[in-house]
């Protein structure tokens, strides 16, 4: 009767052990799917930006989905100039902006805390929105509430802030 008993344990902890090891294998196989359109999105920024335009060295990626799904990079020419690219996936449109004709990110950060001394910026984007080309600042309040501010890239204007979300 003992033994029964332990085989039927043994046979009950191989079933489970067998589906942990099957959950855990299946799970990252469901990220790894989820991650691959932004993978490949990813790669062909940056094919694009090879051939198309005169970017030679990658120093700053960026995604923002604001109602149109958009992917940026920032890079430099053979001569150390800045240019910032974007492509829309969807529409299967880019543009190029050299950097004299926007703000950089550092602006863009520095003019957030100036007007927002009490927040902790998460991160940066650029990207698209509304048909033109803009910087996102999203943050943490003091309160612990997040916020996103949009400021056009072009001259750094705040154009929108959406907070307590």
């Amino acid at each position: 009767m003992i033994q029964d008993d332990t085989k039927q344990t043994i046979k009950f902890v191989t079933w489970v052990i067998s589906l942990i090891i099957i959950a855990f294998f299946v799970s990252i196989a469901i990220f790894y799917y989820a991650g691959s359109k932004s993978r490949g999105n990813n790669q062909r920024v940056v094919q694009l930006a090879a051939s198309k335009t005169p970017i030679t060295n990658i120093e700053q990626y960026y995604h923002l989905d604001r109602g149109t799904s958009s992917y940026s990079i920032t890079g430099t020419n053979k001569k150390g100039r800045r240019y910032y690219f974007i492509y829309l996936p969807n529409s299967k449109k880019a543009y190029l902006y050299p950097a004299k004709r926007g703000v950089s990110e550092t602006t863009i950060k520095n003019n957030f805390k100036s007007s927002h001394s009490n927040a902790t910026i998460n991160h940066i984007n650029l990207g698209w929105y509304k048909g033109e080309a803009v910087w996102e600042v999203a943050y943490n309040k003091s309160n612990g509430n997040l916020g996103y501010t949009l400021y056009e890239f072009k001259n750094g204007n705040d154009i929108s802030e959406v907070d307590n979300l």
